[in-house]
């Protein structure tokens, strides 16, 4: 793949292998900045080990992961976060024992600028950062339109709420790339139409670059700027919805399937 001197996130050749079984091999991805990217394809096809190597989840065997132009492959996941590089998981990652709005503050908290010690004796710079913090969940509810909720209990939610809680946390770490694996997954269709406005508003709003993996094919193709279509951990198909729509390996064995990984 010829390199995109607009891609905020390439991937070159990136291979993931667990013990004899090859999970990604030789996989080449570009995420343009400011787009929508969707990766899709069956069960198994290797997209949610694509996201688990490019925050650092899993370790690579093989080819580059570069982030802003700069070569992230062997930075520790915590180290990309803070990089700019934040993602979601498929299974919703909420915290039972906080409110709503404390549950969007520990998103902010990766970037927070006090010690243990500030933190022990409520400094001036605890206090400050804090309300920086408080401030900046309060903005991200209010954009997910939960803003009414915050002092709830996060378990108090129904579950399509839950969704939109955990991605205004992952919008509170401040990303520049934001990877979301399955944000659809449980949600009704009117849950569903919303999300899609929703990641639509990141990236023209927010001007937050996204890579969706996601098997709701009609969010898919209604969102996406490019789509890349994995199967067995290599790429197959890759461009436009129309030209990936068109594809006829495409069409009959990975947008009719219902089941996804």
């Amino acid at each position: 793949m010829p390199k995109n001197n607009h891609a905020l996130l390439s991937c070159q050749g990136v291979t993931v292998r667990f013990g004899g079984v090859t999970a990604l091999d030789h996989v080449d991805f570009l995420a343009p900045k400011g787009n929508i990217t969707s990766i899709i394809g069956p069960n198994g096809a290797g997209k949610t080990t694509l996201l688990n190597a490019v925050t650092g989840l899993v370790g690579t065997t093989g080819g580059a992961i570069e982030f802003a132009g700069r070569d992230i492959a062997a930075l520790p996941p915590f180290r990309r976060g803070l990089a700019g590089v934040v993602r979601t998981f498929q299974n919703l990652e909420i915290f039972s024992n906080m409110s709503v709005l404390e549950n969007v503050m520990t998103g902010c908290h990766r970037h927070v600028r006090y010690s243990m010690l500030d933190c022990l004796f409520k400094t001036p710079r605890y206090r400050r950062e804090e309300k920086r913090c408080r401030d900046v969940a309060g903005e991200k509810l209010t954009f997910m339109g939960l803003a009414d909720k915050k002092h709830l209990p996060a378990t108090d939610l129904p579950f399509g709420s839950q969704r939109l809680l955990e991605l205004a946390r992952a919008l509170a770490a401040d990303p520049e790339l934001l990877l979301l694996d399955e944000p659809a997954a449980g949600l009704n269709m009117k849950e569903t139409r919303n999300l899609s406005r929703i990641i639509q508003r990141i990236t023209q709003e927010l001007k937050i670059t996204i890579v969706l993996v996601e098997h709701d094919m009609d969010l898919v193709m209604h969102i996406s700027d490019r789509v890349m279509v994995l199967n067995y951990g290599r790429t197959i198909a890759e461009g436009t919805p129309k030209e990936v729509q068109k594809n006829p390996d495409v069409v009959t064995a990975y947008l009719g399937e219902d089941e996804d990984e």
